[in-house]
């Protein structure tokens, strides 16, 4: 009978290396206190992560399905299980999908959604989830502010006089938050706010037309506010047509003009024309279908 002996020596050095290739990994992340502002590529629809200063996590959208999920396991980091703050644009699956997923992997801690129904199957879903889970549920109008450390976001639309006119007085009440019906289209209550941190500034937009692109303006000068030169903007309706107006983008003048949007997707996004108005004032054009996850280190 022939005995084989073999040393356990060289598995337990790899385990070794591994484990502090880990610690050492999971230390220079902490120490790390840079910001990072990833347009997630989810296909056809929207949703950008942030994390500032290595510690606080803000998610805007989520997509349509769970390959937000994709997105946040690489950026985030993994022993990190809370957003801190999520935000809704408006009540379309392709903005608000991925959300379900999410809240099955992580915590969400503060939740700003426009006050607005969907009739849905699958927003009705998110909405009781986000209960359950005991998710703060809130929402912000036309000159409200949130500061994130040094960091500031300034909401510009939905106005709450707007917002008032275009909805049905019925409310439907969903735990403690009330979500109206609305005779608009929902793309027409899409938050607009900046996200600005020093010199620097990034203009969401969610899937808001050409009527509130020209809208905004309007209501600007009443707020005292105006939106000024932007960095980087997340250009409306992922480049549709019926989004941002040559108007709105000679106002701003983005640096950057980020489109969120699917490959060969059927809608024809983004518009020839819209991506005309953004080469005429220089801006540099970033593709999600084109470029992938589109990285930013403020």
């Amino acid at each position: 009978m022939e005995t084989t002996i073999t040393s356990k020596k060289g598995a337990v050095g790899t385990i070794i290396i591994a484990v502090l290739f880990v610690l050492i990994n999971v230390l220079k992340s902490y120490l790390n206190n840079e910001t990072i502002v990833v347009f997630c590529d989810v296909g056809q629809g929207d949703a950008t992560y942030i994390r500032i200063y290595n510690k606080i996590d803000v998610l805007i959208d989520a997509g349509p399905d769970r390959k937000v999920l994709q997105c946040l396991g690489k950026y985030m980091p993994f022993y990190d299980k809370t957003i801190e703050l999520a935000i809704l644009s408006h009540p379309q699956k392709d903005h608000f999908g991925g959300f379900e997923h999410i809240l099955e992997r992580y915590k969400i801690s503060l939740f700003i959604l426009n006050p607005i129904n969907n009739s849905a199957i699958s927003f009705q879903s998110l909405i009781k989830k986000l209960e359950s889970n005991k998710v703060t549920l809130t929402s912000r109008y036309s000159g409200d502010t949130i500061k994130i450390s040094d960091y500031k976001i300034t909401f510009y639309w939905p106005a709450r006089s707007y917002l008032a006119s275009n909805i049905y007085k019925n409310e439907k009440i969903s735990g403690k938050f009330l979500l109206n019906n609305t005779f608009v289209n929902l793309n027409k209550l899409s938050y607009v706010f900046k996200l600005e941190h020093e010199n620097k500034s990034i203009l969401f937009t969610g899937d808001i037309d050409k009527e509130i692109s020209n809208k905004i303006s309007n209501y600007l000068p009443r707020f005292n506010r105006s939106l000024g030169h932007i960095n980087i903007l997340k250009v409306p309706h992922h480049g549709s047509k019926n989004g941002a107006t040559k108007k709105f983008i000679e106002k701003i003048r983005p640096n950057i003009s980020v489109i969120s949007v699917g490959r060969n997707n059927s809608y024809g996004h983004p518009n020839k024309e819209i991506l005309g108005f953004l080469n005429n004032v220089n801006s540099i054009i970033k593709r999600t279908d084109i470029n992938g996850n589109i990285i930013f280190k403020l």
